[in-house]
C-alpha cells in the first residue's frame, strides 16, 4: 500500500487524477542495447525497430476516448514532441525504476513492440496489443487477452509479400537476424499508423464488452492459426492477431 500511495502521489503531481485509466505504449529502437552495452555490435536487432511516431496516431484515438497514455523506455532514440495533455513522454521526462513497474504492472492495457519491455505487463497479466511482431514464430500465443499484428515481409525481386504458408515453410518464421532477411532478399515492412490505430481499438472496445466479431473474423482467425504447429513454442493457442489486419491482408492467407 505505501508504494502504491508513492506512486499515484507522483503521477497526481504531474498532473495525473487520481484514478485514471491508463494506456503504456513503446517502440522499439536500437538506442537501448547500444546505450547499456556499447561495446556490442547490436545492428543484428535492427529488423525489429520502428519509430514511436507509428504510434501516435493510435494514441491520439485512445486519448480521445478519456485514457491518459504514457510512452515508455529507459532510453530513446526520438523525444515525443506531443502537445496534448494526455499524452505523455514519460520515458523522457519524469522516468524512474519504480513507476516502470507500477505503470506496466497498473495499465488498463499495453501498446507497442515485441521486446522485452512487455514482458512487464504479462508478469502482471495485463492485457497486450503488441504491433511489428517479428518473427512471426516468437509471437506470445499464451495470454488470452492479448491481441496482436506482425511486420510483413516484402520479396524484392518478385515485388509482392510473402504469404504466411510461405513464411512458415521456407524457415523465414524463425529469422532472428537482419542479415539473414538481406541475404534472401526480403525487406522488412513495419506496420502502418493505420494498422497500430486499428489494433488498440479492438483491444479498447474487446475489454469493453462492445467489440462486435463476424463468421468471417473466425473463419479468418482458424486459417491464419492453422500454419502455427504444436512445438517448444506454442502449445494451445489462445491469443488473437488483429480483425482489421486480417481483413486488409486476406492474400497473405493464400
Amino acid at each position: 500500500e505505501e508504494e502504491k500511495r508513492y506512486a499515484q502521489e507522483t503521477l497526481q503531481m504531474r498532473g495525473i487524477p487520481l484514478n485514471s485509466k491508463f494506456v503504456c505504449f513503446s517502440s522499439r529502437d536500437s538506442v537501448y542495447l547500444n546505450t547499456i552495452i556499447p561495446k556490442n555490435d547490436w545492428s543484428y536487432h535492427d529488423y525489429r525497430d520502428f519509430s514511436i511516431y507509428n504510434c501516435v496516431s493510435a494514441v491520439k484515438e485512445l486519448s480521445k476516448k478519456g485514457y491518459f497514455v504514457f510512452r515508455m523506455g529507459a532510453a530513446t532514440k526520438e523525444v515525443l514532441d506531443t502537445d496534448n495533455p494526455k499524452i505523455i513522454d514519460y520515458a523522457n521526462r519524469f522516468r524512474d525504476g519504480f513507476l516502470d513497474i507500477y505503470l506496466l504492472g497498473n495499465c488498463y492495457f499495453f501498446l507497442g513492440s515485441h521486446s522485452g519491455i512487455n514482458s512487464v505487463p504479462m508478469i502482471f497479466r495485463r492485457p497486450r496489443a503488441v504491433v511489428n511482431v517479428i518473427p512471426i514464430s516468437d509471437v506470445h500465443t499464451w495470454m488470452p487477452d492479448d491481441l496482436f499484428i506482425p511486420k510483413k515481409l516484402w520479396l524484392k525481386k518478385e515485388h509482392r509479400f510473402m504469404t504466411f504458408r510461405e513464411i512458415f515453410e521456407s524457415g523465414v518464421s524463425r529469422f532472428l537476424r537482419t542479415e539473414l532477411y538481406d541475404q534472401v532478399g526480403i525487406e522488412v515492412v513495419n506496420n502502418t499508423s493505420e494498422e497500430i490505430t486499428a489494433l488498440a481499438v479492438e483491444m479498447d472496445e474487446r475489454l469493453k464488452g462492445i467489440w462486435k466479431t463476424t463468421e468471417e473474423d473466425e473463419d479468418l482467425q482458424r486459417r491464419f492459426w492453422s500454419y502455427f504447429k504444436t512445438s517448444e513454442l506454442h502449445g494451445v493457442i489462445r491469443s488473437r492477431i488483429g480483425a482489421d489486419f486480417l481483413r486488409q491482408n486476406k492474400n497473405l492467407l493464400d
